[in-house]
Formats: C-alpha cells, sequence, structure tokens
C-alpha cells in the first residue's frame, strides 16, 4: 500500500514528531471531548483522507520501534512462504465451510455472500474464527476509545487514526493507494449482529497474498495520521459520554457467532492434526475442498 504524509495540529508538533508518528510514544489526551475536538482539527487538516479510528490496549511495535499494524495472518516475526500459504489454505478452507453452513441454514444474502471473498473473509475476521488479510477499523471514536479500554490493566491505553481514500462503494477497491476497503455497515448480512453494534469496516492491501516483496508494504502505519494515549478510566469519559460496554459490543443471540464457533472448532481442529486444507477454485466461487494431510 502506498504511504502518506499526514498533518497534525500545531500543539501535537509542540510533543510528538509530526514525521515519525509511529515511532513516538503518542499525543496525551485527558478527555474524550478533548479527543473529538483534536480529531475534528485533523479531519479539517487532512481533507484528502477519511479518517478511520483504532483503539488498542497496548502500542504493539516492532523491532524498529516503530508501532506495527498487521492483518492477523500476517503477524509473526518470521513468517516463511510456507507458513503463510499454510495460513491463507485454513482461510479458504474456513469460508467454504462458512457459505456451507449458511446453505444449510437457509440465511438469506448467502448467494452474495458466495461470490464475494471480501464478504467472507470480513465475517471471519470480526467473529475472530481465523487470521485474514483484513484490519479492523471504525468511524466511531467511542467504539475505538472503548475498544481500547476493554480488558485493560494498565493505565493508559492507545487510540490510532489512519488516513484512508474516500469510500464509494460497499466494497472500495482502490488502485491508486494499493487498498481495499470494506463497509460491513452496508454489506454484511442482517443476522450478523456484531458489526452493526461495532460500526465496523476492514481494510487490506488489494492484490496480495503471500507474493509479496516486502511484509512492511502490508503494515498500516504506512497510513497512521497520530497516536494518542489515553487515561484508562472512567474521569476520561467525564460527565457527557460513556464507554461502550462489552455486552454492546458483542450482542448476544447472535446467529452468525454460532456459525463462527462451529467453524473455529474445524479450524482448530485442522491446525492440530496440521491438516492443509486445498481449495479448487472456479469463476463462479468455491467448488470443492479436499483436505491433505
Amino acid at each position: 500500500m502506498r504511504t502518506i504524509e499526514g498533518k497534525i495540529t500545531n500543539d501535537m508538533k509542540d510533543i510528538v514528531d509530526e514525521n515519525n508518528i509511529a515511532k513516538g510514544n503518542g499525543y496525551p489526551v485527558k478527555t474524550f471531548r478533548e479527543l473529538v475536538e483534536i480529531t475534528a482539527a485533523l479531519a479539517y487538516l487532512n481533507k484528502d483522507h477519511l479518517l478511520f479510528y483504532r483503539g488498542q490496549s497496548a502500542d504493539h511495535k516492532s523491532k524498529s520501534e516503530k508501532s506495527s499494524f498487521y492483518p492477523s495472518i500476517y503477524r509473526g516475526d518470521y513468517l516463511p512462504k510456507r507458513e503463510i500459504e499454510h495460513r491463507f489454505d485454513i482461510l479458504l478452507g474456513a469460508s467454504h465451510k462458512l457459505i456451507e453452513l449458511l446453505g444449510k441454514e437457509k440465511i438469506s444474502g448467502a448467494p452474495e455472500l458466495r461470490r464475494k471473498k471480501y464478504i467472507q473473509w470480513s465475517i471471519l475476521q470480526h467473529y475472530e474464527v481465523c487470521g485474514t488479510p483484513l484490519l479492523d477499523f471504525t468511524q466511531s471514536l467511542r467504539v475505538a476509545c472503548s475498544f481500547a479500554q476493554q480488558d485493560n490493566e494498565s493505565s493508559e491505553a492507545y487510540v490510532y487514526v489512519f488516513g484512508m481514500p474516500y469510500i464509494t462503494n460497499r466494497i472500495s477497491i482502490n488502485s491508486e493507494h494499493d487498498l481495499v476497503n470494506v463497509r460491513l455497515l452496508s454489506i454484511c448480512l442482517p443476522e450478523a449482529l456484531r458489526p452493526y453494534f461495532q460500526e465496523g469496516y476492514l481494510a487490506a492491501t488489494s492484490d496480495v497474498d503471500y507474493e509479496y516483496e516486502s511484509k512492511t508494504e502490508l503494515d498500516f502505519n504506512r497510513r497512521l495520521i497520530a497516536k494518542f494515549r489515553i487515561p484508562n478510566n472512567k474521569g476520561f469519559w467525564g460527565r457527557d459520554f460513556s464507554s461502550i460496554p462489552q455486552s454492546a459490543l458483542y450482542p448476544k443471540k447472535d446467529k452468525f457467532e454460532e456459525i463462527c464457533n462451529e467453524i473455529r472448532l474445524d479450524v482448530k481442529k485442522g491446525v492440530k492434526t496440521r491438516r492443509n486444507w486445498r481449495v479448487l477454485v472456479e469463476m463462479g466461487g468455491l467448488r470443492r475442498i479436499c483436505n491433505i494431510y
């Protein structure tokens, strides 16, 4: 994906290095209102980009001491090509199982999902079934901050701002920036509740699987505009705002959670037995799957 040069406010420049946002410790923000006001200024300064957010309990850095944001399928310090191929085999097997189960459950919209791999991958990613080439984002600061504080035992949390191309469709493919953006709010089947409650978006590097020249081209720190450190306490929200509870971010009675739990069991079983899934693909979608031991 292409690297962008984001712009930050003058107040931020006094504390962080505008040319090396990923390497710094982040700009400290005391309250949610303050964060909203700063990101409003960032949106104005970065008119060529649509801002997306991501919240994390920790600032994960690479060996070069820079914040790193790899999709789950590419994570790990040492990843030989064979390991990446194996992970894609698992992803394709899980996609096939998803289509199979949706057919059995007679869920509406299944035919469209069968034709579009990015919808399949989005569901598997959002329900944490297996590694995918997609990375989670949101356009809701409240969602990002809630995720950053969730299950966090430290005194601080992190919220990141990324600059993405403007979205034109439910699945937007931007060849100039080598990016795919999936708007879950308009493409996920209505029975999949979690993406709607989390106001989720997903992004990936287009036309790249395991045939990449350098792994760093897949790191979303290339799109990072700002990094914030927020307090991990209720005082951050003040009187006018509040964190979104876990029960709302992960709603119960979610039909897709039940389906994905079944797929997750198959994935774990496949990994334990060192199963290598291979899938034959036709123009119309997945044709059949066979197991190689």
